[in-house]
């Protein structure tokens, strides 16, 4: 009998070891997967964080250097630096270029001439023109960018000869991109009560040759708001929620932010948004999957590989989407502006003939302003399907921007052929739209340039294709015209200024 009892009480005690020995295994089991869990979401919400922050860098520092070269377009012009001989420009250079151009086209709020004492010669606000006594408090807050650009100026002047030489580096030709002397000063102010792109340049010719009596140069100061229309469209093309300037000592509990510019204290703004936090979605998705895995350890294993390969792909298809959005136009699908320079480029590494074509829409203002922006992105959705389908594979189509479109044909249409897409571009765009039980009317002209035969860069290509595109609009629009059809003098080194 106490033989048995002792037996018994072995048989209890391994049964009450295993019993212990799983329910350790089981409670290892939960917490080893608890402790990688964390781990998992912490890292998630740390990658995460940091790949939205380089995203919305990135953005930031787009927008400015976007509003850097729209500026450099005429700050870095012979027909500028000429125009201001006699310390000022002319009505109409101002009418021309300040307002109808940087302002119609790129929202620049102020364009001031001044010298380096804050003198200003010539003031745009809001597209009209006002006296200078109205531009000083502004001149006084970007006083330092002007001190600075004054720095880089000098810094790059060199005696050479009687005259001065800018000694900076020389633009690339092959870049598709307008050239930027690198002497300009930008930040990020808060100007009229909005978040803007502040830029001070000197005006220089495109010779980099000063005059001794010209030493001491004008300056160029423009201001480029960041509108709530336009945080809102960076905001959908990063797909992210909240973004806004917000003071930095006000910064919601759960936001994340980026600097906004030089400015480093408690009451400069910031770029806020709220963050996708990726790691409470891992939290959400696999937490009711622990508690399975305790109890069947085999499934726990299977289990979590299939989540994290979920997470995974989900991970990938983010970064595909997010490669898709940087290249393409969000409205109408088509190739964007860094898209088009990449097929550009490709076209000219190809190292074969290629056409490059400018289509611009005709009366397209007009149906905006008639029938609101959702005709407009009507017609641009109608027509850039309509070009997507008669250039097909025979080349690619991207919108620049507005109603700008470009198309890249390859080395395998022969030139007639590619007239004659060209000129279906122009015919399909002035069909009717279907827009809210109505017909919408637009039209559009084109200009074509032949690689190698108008020009071995892309530089020179797309100025060869924007003369030909202005002189269409010249001769009546709804049509299109070839580089053979331009005059070397109607060549400029910038892109000619769009017409009505």
């Amino acid at each position: 009998m106490i033989e048995q009892k002792f037996q018994d009480l072995g048989r209890n005690r391994t049964v009450w070891a295993i019993h212990v020995a799983c329910a350790l295994v089981a409670v290892l089991i939960i917490a080893s997967l608890l402790f990688v869990l964390n781990r998992a979401v912490g890292e998630a919400d740390r990658f995460g964080l940091s790949a939205e922050r380089r995203l919305v860098a990135n953005e930031l520092r787009h927008q400015m250097d976007a509003a850097i070269q729209y500026q450099a377009e005429l700050s870095f012009w012979t027909e500028t630096y000429e125009e201001l001989a006699d310390g000022e420009l002319g009505d109409a250079f101002v009418s021309d270029q300040l307002i109808d151009w940087l302002w119609e086209d790129y929202r620049f709020s102020w364009l001031i001439i001044t010298d380096r004492g804050l003198n200003a010669s010539t003031v745009v606000h809001q597209g009209a023109s006002v006296a200078g006594a109205e531009a000083r408090q502004m001149l006084a807050s970007v006083s330092d960018l002007v001190e600075e650009a004054a720095r880089r100026y000098e810094s790059a002047l060199r005696y050479d000869k009687g005259s001065y030489v800018l000694d900076i580096v020389q633009p690339d030709r092959r870049s598709t991109a307008p050239a930027v002397p690198g002497i300009h000063a930008v930040d990020l102010r808060s100007i009229d009560g909005e978040m803007s792109i502040a830029i001070v340049q000197a005006v220089i010719p495109d010779s980099l040759e000063i005059s001794r009596e010209r030493r001491n140069p004008a300056f160029m100061v423009s201001v480029r708001p960041i509108t709530a229309m336009a945080m809102q469209g960076i905001g959908t093309k990063l797909g992210m929620s909240g973004l806004a300037f917000v003071p930095l000592g006000r910064l919601p509990a759960e936001s994340a932010h980026v600097a906004a510019g030089r400015c480093a204290d408690f009451s400069c703004p910031v770029l806020a948004w709220t963050p996708k936090s990726p790691g409470g979605f891992l939290r959400a998705e696999i937490l009711p999957s622990v508690i399975i895995m305790a109890i069947t350890a085999a499934l726990l294993m299977a289990f979590v590989a299939l989540r994290f390969s979920a997470v995974f792909a989900a991970l990938q298809q983010s970064e595909a989407l997010n490669r898709h959005m940087a290249t393409h136009d969000p409205l109408t699908g088509l190739l964007n502006r860094g898209g088009f320079e990449e097929a550009l480029k490709a076209a000219f590494r190809a190292g074969e003939r290629f056409a490059l074509v400018y289509v611009d829409l005709d009366r397209f203002k007009a149906v905006n302003d008639q029938h609101g922006h959702a005709a407009g992105d009507a017609v641009l959705t109608a027509v850039a399907s309509r070009f997507r389908a008669r250039v097909a594979e025979h080349g690619a189509v991207a919108r620049l921007g507005g109603d700008e479109f470009a198309v890249i044909l390859s080395g395998a249409l022969d030139a007639k052929t590619a007239r004659d897409l060209a000129a279906g571009l122009v015919h399909d765009a002035a069909l009717p739209v279907t827009f809210d039980g109505g017909m919408l009317l637009v039209g559009a002209s084109a200009g074509i340039a032949f690689h190698p035969a108008h020009g071995g860069t892309g530089r020179d290509l797309m100025a060869v294709a924007d003369a030909a595109l202005y002189l269409a609009k010249k001769r009546g629009r709804n049509r299109f015209c070839s580089g053979d059809d331009v005059r070397p003098a109607d060549v400029s080194g910038k892109a000619a200024k769009k017409i009505g």
